[in-house]
């Protein structure tokens, strides 16, 4: 085990009879660091949630939570979990509910009530602490769950879609306190999301995963330097005679053209490349708008590492 993760699994495997649905996956999930875990549909992503909160045992391999086996009492204790749909007793108050996660949790009655007063402001749910929970909206619900999460102050949050029914202000809002969480508890969350855009100024680190089994994980500025390496982009005018120009030179092994008349190239030899564009736009007379190396989103990187532009 290495101390400086909070999540490790090593050949994590889950099977439902004949079907495999979590195939030998590797996870790695530093300390005190904001995790995506991305993948389409019927990957394994809520599966895997699943066996590491404990709510379903593993049929393969061994995971790690801050060093306790997963689903061990140590290891429980240790996170929050908020699921993308999350159900609740409906004639409960947001405040009855909150008090209530706390006594579950082994709080004192006024421990329990001082947490849930916390949670209900940091939520910013204060007016609603009184009204029925069964008649909020789906935003508020989310809002709610992962108040509930973090009743006990774990040190693991595991999210679940976390954004998926909020409002473009309820989703700034929430992405702004999870980075608030890290940085003032340094609490680690581990999250789930289709929402790729968002995810990508949100998280420090990815793991990709396919088919039940982990296709890439690093940091986002390493993952999209991996899908850069060698490209770079030339926007310019007489683009149809630089194309003509560039299009036979030993140092361009690739090139394309977007729509927009952006030109993508494809070079092990940058120096040489450079000095071929210098001299076809001198030769042409024409003018660089842009030449540089080209910039990669987490779009970019789902894309080229599950093969989705291929």
């Amino acid at each position: 085990m290495n101390s400086d993760l909070m999540i490790e699994t090593k050949g994590l495997t889950k099977s439902f009879g004949k079907l495999v649905a979590v195939n030998g996956l590797n996870l790695n999930v530093r300390k005190g660091c904001i995790h995506g875990f991305v993948g389409p549909n019927g990957a394994g992503k809520t599966t895997t949630m699943k066996m590491l909160i404990g709510s379903i045992r593993s049929t393969g391999g061994e995971g790690f939570i801050n060093g306790y086996p997963i689903s061990s009492l140590e290891a429980r204790r240790s996170l929050g979990f908020s699921p993308e749909r999350p159900s609740f007793y409906g004639d409960m108050t947001a405040w009855d509910y909150l008090v209530y996660m706390g006594r579950l949790a082994g709080m004192k009655a006024d421990a329990a009530q001082k947490r849930a007063k916390e949670l209900i402001d940091w939520l910013e749910l204060a007016k609603f602490r009184n009204s029925k929970v069964g008649g909020f909206s789906a935003g508020m619900k989310q809002r709610l769950s992962l108040g509930q999460a973090m009743t006990h102050q774990p040190q693991l949050l595991i999210l679940d879609e976390p954004t998926a029914n909020l409002d473009p202000d309820g989703r700034m809002s929430l992405t702004e306190k999870l980075r608030q969480l890290r940085q003032e508890r340094n609490i680690t969350i581990f999250v789930s999301s289709h929402q790729l855009l968002e995810l990508e100024q949100l998280v420090d680190a990815v793991t990709l995963i396919e088919k039940g089994r982990t296709v890439a994980e690093d940091s986002v500025r390493d993952l999209k330097q991996s899908v850069t390496l060698n490209r770079y982009v030339l926007k310019v005018s007489k683009r149809e005679v630089i194309v003509k120009a560039l299009q036979d030179q030993a140092c361009v092994q690739g090139m394309s053209v977007d729509d927009d008349g952006t030109i993508h190239l494809t070079s092990s030899n940058f120096a040489g490349l450079q000095a071929k564009v210098m001299e076809a736009v001198t030769s042409a007379g024409a003018e660089i708008e842009y030449f540089g190396k080209e910039q990669a989103s987490l779009q970019d990187v789902y894309r080229q590492t599950m093969g989705r532009d291929r």
